[in-house]
């Protein structure tokens, strides 16, 4: 029986991945191709995520192997305004009975987590259930990012839901013993959580 209901947050609460709204926005910022900022930004993001750095040093360490230039306030801003939020999942979120533990399981950088943990919109997941990748130093789809996330929890493998954008991290979540929620899309979700938890009804 489901228990806890767990969310990522880029790709299920934003409408898109935020790497890839940043990579376009950083794209924008410095006038070159988004093939070009991938090229360094996602080996990167990686490291960051697992909190390898700060912001001020994935800025110095994007510039040094981009060859790119820019304020670190600059490029800071351009980072943080790629959320675009999807609003439709926070309407999900707050529709969950408070039967339910709720939490969230996230690879994040330093410099979101506490804009994510600290959005009224989340205000239902308990502080202590949102589990980032770079506080706990390993990223999805590693199951240890999984074990950290029911040790929060206190529930079992199979009493948890999760909801993710990123189909490897489903597979994983669910070898073992999760029930996983596959967010393509907004539509394609609403199927999927009707035959994972067709006891809550979303609207």
């Amino acid at each position: 029986m489901i228990r806890a209901v767990v969310f990522d947050w880029g790709g299920v609460f934003t409408n898109g991945t935020f790497d890839s709204s940043a990579v376009r926005n950083l794209a924008k910022l410095f006038c070159v191709t988004e093939e070009k900022i991938a090229s360094t930004y996602f080996p990167l993001m990686a490291e960051f995520e697992i909190g390898s750095f700060d912001m001020k040093n994935f800025h110095r360490l994007f510039s040094e192997h981009s060859s790119l230039e820019s304020d670190v306030g600059i490029f800071k801003k351009t980072f943080l305004s790629s959320v675009v939020d999807r609003p439709e999942m926070f309407k999900v979120l707050n529709g969950i009975p408070d039967t339910y533990l709720l939490g969230m399981l996230s690879n994040n950088v330093p410099v979101l987590c506490d804009q994510v943990r600290d959005d009224p919109r989340l205000s239902r997941i308990s502080r202590r259930n949102f589990v980032f990748s770079n506080e706990i130093g390993v990223r999805k789809p590693d199951p240890l990012a999984f074990t950290h996330l029911i040790d929060v929890l206190g529930v079992l493998p199979e009493e948890v839901a999760f909801i993710d954008d990123n189909d490897i991290n489903i597979s994983a979540c669910n070898n073992i013993g999760f029930t996983g929620i596959h967010i393509p899309n907004y539509e394609t979700f609403r199927v999927n959580w009707d035959v994972a938890l067709p006891e809550v009804l979303i609207t």
